[in-house]
């Protein structure tokens, strides 16, 4: 008695889903259960742009002693 029970609501339970998933489909349009086709996407990409070098300047060579003697002198003279 309960394996046929069982085998009817199993039937019932499938008959449901199966309505189910026709609403869905009316519903929205189309099919929501079959798997979306994939396609590749081809898009180009930017290509690549590099800035020119920057100038650098090489700063010139002082004498530090030579700097301060001139410093000196200078505030010396001010005050």
């Amino acid at each position: 008695m309960y394996p046929q029970i069982i085998t009817y609501l199993l039937t019932f339970i499938n008959s449901q889903e199966q309505i189910i998933r026709i609403l869905l489909t009316l519903l929205v349009g189309k099919s929501m259960f079959d798997k979306p086709v994939e396609t590749s996407v081809n898009k180009p990409f930017r290509k690549l742009q590099v800035d020119e070098l920057p100038l650098i300047v090489v700063p010139e060579k002082l004498d530090y002693q030579l700097l301060l003697t001139e410093e000196t002198i200078q505030t010396s003279s001010m005050t």
